[in-house]
């Protein structure tokens, strides 16, 4: 046992010891097990420890949450979030039961008479798994704790679905061959998948825009030489601008637009998040992009992100374009 930045993470030994398959599932997925008549509970729980929210426009949060049966858990044992949910110490309450039989009897004493109410564990069932344990006496005790704990638990389970999605989007196939042209033509590249497609490239406005189709997905780069966005206020103006001008058809909802200072691959930058609408069709979804000016080239750069898939999770799709941005990178060897 030991102690991780005020989060106890334990490693759970359940039966024999041996080599564990790989974790499955979606990763921005919760399979919570608790009994039915806790489910509102955890769910309050939950909220207080993954609250991030995007907006599509309808709000839609980051991980979804799946709701299982005490008595069907072994089905979802590979899973790659598991969330173990029980309140009291009532053992006619099949969740309450379950966490009786999973963890050690001083650990469910100390999640409800210590302090231990959240007890995160890596590789419980499968290789590349986290389980989250929620236990305690009440439901006011174990969300006291989650203020405490929740942003942390939240780093762990989000640096996961980083490493997995990355896995997903560039270990297997990359276009290698566009991405040195980049590199050769303009001084800057960054990772490309497999399946995406230019659908515009304009050396003289500086725009390199590809997209994947089904769901609709796309990626713009802008570049312009200079420093032309000195403030938040004129980078903001830069900003709609180049949505509005430059890729013609698409504008910004003032529906939830944000901004902030950001630091994004070392650059400090302006973040923008919101809607963009298409101009003449019904069209619209998420978007997130980025501005921020780079010494070495003398340029600032835009990198853009929006996804469409009406009725459909767009968290997931919108967080790989978010990992296809951060691979951008210049070239210091191409403005010498």
């Amino acid at each position: 046992m030991r102690k991780t930045a005020g989060l106890l993470l334990i490693v759970l030994f359940i039966g024999c010891e041996i080599p564990k398959r790989n974790a499955l599932g979606a990763d921005n997925e919760l399979m919570v097990v608790c009994s039915k008549e806790r489910r509102n509970d955890m769910r309050e729980i939950l909220s207080a420890i993954f609250s991030d929210t995007i907006y599509t426009p309808q709000p839609e949060p980051v991980y979804k949450i799946k709701f299982i049966d005490p008595n069907s858990y072994g089905k979802i044992k590979r899973n790659v979030h598991i969330v173990f949910g029980s309140v009291g110490t009532d053992v006619s309450d099949p969740g309450t039961r379950l966490m009786k039989s999973l963890l050690s009897e001083d650990q469910f004493s100390a999640s409800i008479n210590g302090t231990n109410q959240l007890i995160l564990s890596e590789n419980v069932f499968a290789s590349g798994q986290l389980v989250l344990f929620i236990s305690g006496q009440s439901v006011d005790q174990i969300l006291e704790r989650a203020m405490v704990q929740g942003s942390k638990i939240l780093d762990h389970f989000d640096t996961l679905y980083e490493k997995r999605q990355k896995k997903h989007l560039f270990e297997k196939a990359r276009q290698k061959e566009l991405e040195n042209r980049l590199k050769s033509d303009y001084g800057w590249s960054m990772k490309i998948p497999w399946g995406y497609t230019i659908l515009r490239e304009e050396e003289e406005s500086g725009l390199f825009w590809m997209g994947r189709d089904i769901p609709y997905r796309w990626i713009a780069v802008h570049w312009q030489e200079g420093l032309i966005a000195p403030t938040p206020d004129s980078a903001s103006g830069v900003f709609h601008a180049f949505v509005s001008e430059v890729l013609e058809s698409i504008q910004i909802s003032d529906y939830k637009f944000a901004s902030e200072e950001f630091v994004f691959n070392n650059w400090t930058s302006q973040k923008y998040t919101g809607i963009w609408e298409h101009k003449e069709e019904a069209q619209g979804g998420p978007f997130k992009g980025y501005l921020f000016y780079d010494g070495i080239s003398n340029r600032t750069y835009i990198l853009y992100t929006m996804v469409f898939h009406p009725g459909n999770d767009k968290s997931l799709l919108l967080k790989q374009l978010d990992l296809i941005a951060e691979t951008f990178f210049v070239d210091p060897g191409g403005f010498e």
